[in-house]
């Protein structure tokens, strides 16, 4: 799934709670590998040159795809989407913690969150559940990007229903308002 929504989805599910921030970090974590090392090659790589190649969309996406070649990205990737890794991490945070809902235990939470909707949304690229102990790999029927395995259709799905929970909190939030001015005025 785009890390973008995995973002809003996760806040949607805890806006209610303490500690939204640090489900929302959870749920992002798995994918800012991506995000730094982009960074990180675009420098080495000097990519601002790419607005003087002949094709520099064909440039951006070789570097985009080298992404998941690079060694770094490939055991940061693998470690981050891992259930045991997370796993592991969660009895450490239960241990150190307890059982009781903190910024470790909602990050822990959100980082859980987006593991089960990549496996849920990954088919070809899916990565290994167990790893570094098994390369077992689940490949969903549904991709959130290969129109092979039905991208177009989650796409429309995921749109719409993000349109209809802004369209929910939009709505809610002006009901509280015109709720709260009443009670004010009165």
């Amino acid at each position: 799934m785009n890390t973008l929504h995995h973002g809003y989805w996760t806040f949607f599910a805890t806006r209610k709670q303490r500690y939204t921030g640090w489900f929302i970090f959870g749920s992002l974590s798995p994918d800012i590998v991506y995000y730094v090392m982009f960074i990180y090659l675009s420098v080495i790589r000097q990519a601002w040159q790419v607005v003087d190649d002949a094709d520099p969309m064909r440039s951006l996406f070789g570097l985009v795809h080298d992404l998941f070649d690079h060694p770094v990205v490939f055991v940061l990737r693998h470690a981050g989407h891992s259930l045991l890794v997370w796993g592991i991490f969660f009895v450490i945070v239960l241990i150190w913690k307890g059982r009781r809902l903190s910024m470790w235990t909602a990050f822990s939470y959100g980082w859980l969150g987006h593991v089960i909707l990549d496996i849920l949304t990954h088919h070809d690229d899916a990565v290994p559940m167990f790893y570094p102990i098994s390369s077992y790999t689940f490949k969903s029927p549904v991709s959130y990007w290969d129109d092979d395995h039905y991208a177009n259709v989650f796409s429309m799905v995921n749109t719409l229903l993000i349109a209809v929970s802004l369209l929910y909190l939009l709505i809610k939030k002006i009901r509280d308002k015109r709720r709260s001015q009443k009670v004010h005025d009165s």
